[in-house]
């Protein structure tokens, strides 16, 4: 292990809180203060009530699909020399109006994210040479010199990377089946032309079977329903950009980032999201068979 997030301090009582608010007693070393053992699902305030609403900007990255897509970016950073990696003040204190925690934490938890997202993750880089690292709904921003990590966002409302990565469940409510809540009423259908001035991806309504897709695709499927539908919403706000197409029957088809989504005639309802068909390989001509006399 390379002391991400462990510490060679005596042992202290873990600082976090079961999913019923009380306290977790056990023993640890981490830095970050969660014990890591089983029994502890290592949530940093008592109760999810305090956490910020999901935050996010533009479409969500980091998805499995962003990250098979993204183009990889040398960032010139070693591993082994992250520690010398600055965690700006920036950084730290939108990681704590997220999670909670102490400044301490909140910078090894990020130094440790830093290192999970170098080997693993979807990257862009800004016009001004910030580069974005997005994975499953987190991102941290890289300074032009890659030398310091100048700020932090997220769409998940109270469970930290290091929580989401061993798979500890939210909180808040989720729904097993992703139901939806009733259709609205149908609207005039929309000409394609005007697709991107009608479509609104704030208030169009959300399908049980759309909000079920989206959680295998983006590997949301133990996200809360508040946390997938932040994310939902980042991507479709992304729908006008894509290739819009209207089927016979009305409904709009929308390729976008190797993902097609249906919406209703009147683009009051997302119907459905499916991943793009990967074109089947082309087959060698079979040797012929034929005899030759």
């Amino acid at each position: 292990m390379s002391g991400r997030s462990r510490t060679l301090l005596p042992m202290n009582r873990c600082t976090r809180f079961h999913r019923d608010g009380t306290a977790c007693t056990n023993p640890t070393d981490h830095v970050d203060g969660w014990c890591r053992q089983d029994g502890c699902p290592g949530f940093v305030r008592r109760a999810p009530a305090p956490a910020p609403a999901p935050e996010f900007f533009g479409a969500l990255r980091g998805a499995a699909r962003h990250v098979r897509t993204s183009r990889a970016t040398d960032t010139d950073l070693d591993l082994d020399e992250l520690v010398d990696t600055r965690i700006t003040m920036r950084a730290v204190d939108s990681f704590r109006f997220h999670h909670g925690g102490d400044q301490r934490s909140a910078e090894a938890q990020l130094r440790s994210m830093l290192e999970d997202f170098l080997l693993k993750s979807a990257s862009t880089v800004s016009a001004s040479g910030y580069m974005r690292l997005s994975r499953q709904g987190y991102n941290l921003i890289l300074s032009p010199d890659r030398t310091a990590v100048t700020a932090y966002s997220t769409v998940h409302r109270e469970r930290t990377w290091e929580q989401v990565k061993s798979k500890v469940p939210s909180r808040f409510h989720r729904s097993p089946t992703r139901t939806s809540m009733h259709a609205p009423e149908a609207g005039p259908p929309v000409p394609v032309d005007q697709f991107a001035e009608v479509f609104d991806a704030e208030t169009v309504h959300l399908t049980g079977r759309v909000q079920r897709s989206y959680a295998k695709l983006a590997d949301m499927v133990e996200s809360s329903d508040a946390e997938l539908h932040t994310a939902l919403r980042a991507d479709t706000a992304q729908l006008s950009t894509g290739t819009v197409t209207q089927r016979e029957d009305g409904l709009f088809e929308i390729e976008h980032a190797a993902w097609i989504w249906l919406v209703s005639p009147d683009c009051r309802t997302l119907i459905g999201v499916k991943a793009h068909p990967r074109p089947q390989p082309v087959k060698p001509d079979e040797p012929s068979t034929a005899i030759i006399v």
